[in-house]
């Protein structure tokens, strides 16, 4: 099976998004012409793309379960090759786990304004680990930035007597 998806997957993946958006168009199309006469409620409550939108999330679903079901299996098969890549995963959780541990729970000056718009405007509260989730997240991003920017500048240097 990996062998033929590996050889054809990408055929599949068109040929089956194909059928699916003949099967869409040949749905919508003839009652596209009823849609205008409408009113913009009855326009919203009508499920005449109910089947496009339905596509859309099962062949994202698909993509994704192909994704990090081949993802493993190609680790797991080639455990000694693949060792660089799992050490960077783990350096990668290794920051996001220092930010997440080390960010504060509430947020001061600006952080705090924007936590508060938000929660007013979607009527929620940001919990304390969701406000730290968050909090880790950016901290990690400026981290790796960082990280990124110095590995430029050094490889330029290091190039550069090379």
């Amino acid at each position: 099976m990996y062998k033929t998806l590996t050889k054809n997957g990408q055929t599949f993946a068109f040929i089956l998004g194909a059928v699916i958006t003949v099967i869409f168009l040949a749905m919508v199309l003839p009652k596209s012409g009823d849609l205008d006469l409408l009113d913009k409620e009855e326009q919203y409550k009508t499920g005449m793309f109910d089947f496009g939108l339905y596509g859309a999330i099962f062949l994202t679903f698909v993509a994704m379960a192909g994704m990090v079901i081949f993802g493993v299996v190609q680790v797991l098969s080639n455990l000694k090759t693949s060792m660089k890549g799992l050490i960077g995963v783990g350096i990668l959780l290794a920051i996001f786990l220092v930010a997440y541990i080390t960010s504060p729970e509430e947020g001061t000056g600006a952080v705090a304004g924007a936590v508060e718009k938000f929660e007013n405007s979607q009527n929620t509260q940001l919990s304390t680990g969701n406000f730290k989730f968050i909090s880790g997240g950016i901290t990690t991003s400026l981290a790796l930035l960082a990280i990124a920017g110095i590995a430029f500048v050094v490889s330029e240097i290091r190039n550069f007597f090379k």
